[in-house]
């Protein structure tokens, strides 16, 4: 299942240069994108059936896409290869900002849907509970 179609991408898309894209480009692109989610979530969602979930999927897809896109732009890969984490000029100065922690790409939104997409930690199953000396419970 495609989380979002070469279609829905030119529809939403906020940089004008990803229209201009070959319909192959922004495939590959939309492919890398998945598999970023599904590597970051740890789940595949081939049966995904809940509209809200594919809706996610389809919105995250399309910001991935444009994150993937912009760090591909030559500015973009020679800086990130730049080590200089901070520089000063005179009066002038600029400090890059690193990654915090739980951000997975720094893009607020994209960040908060891919990890509701994660599986949660905090589900435990009614069913095993413990009972005996020790548990609070006779």
């Amino acid at each position: 299942m495609a989380f979002a179609t070469v279609e829905e991408v030119r529809e939403r898309v906020a940089f004008e240069e990803i229209n201009d894209l070959a319909d192959a480009k922004i495939t590959d692109l939309v492919e890398r994108a998945e598999r970023w989610i599904r590597r970051f979530t740890g789940r595949s969602f081939a049966d995904e059936k809940d509209a809200d979930k594919k809706a996610d999927l389809r919105r995250a897809t399309i910001l991935l896409v444009e994150f993937l896109w912009f760090q591909d732009q030559p500015e973009m890969k020679e800086e990130a290869f730049d080590n200089v984490q901070s520089e000063k000029l005179g009066s002038y100065s600029y400090t890059k900002k690193s990654a915090e922690p739980g951000e997975a790409t720094g893009v607020v939104e994209l960040d908060q849907i891919l990890y509701s997409l994660r599986p949660s930690a905090n589900l435990k199953p009614l069913f095993f509970s413990t009972f005996g000396p020790g548990s609070g419970t006779r």
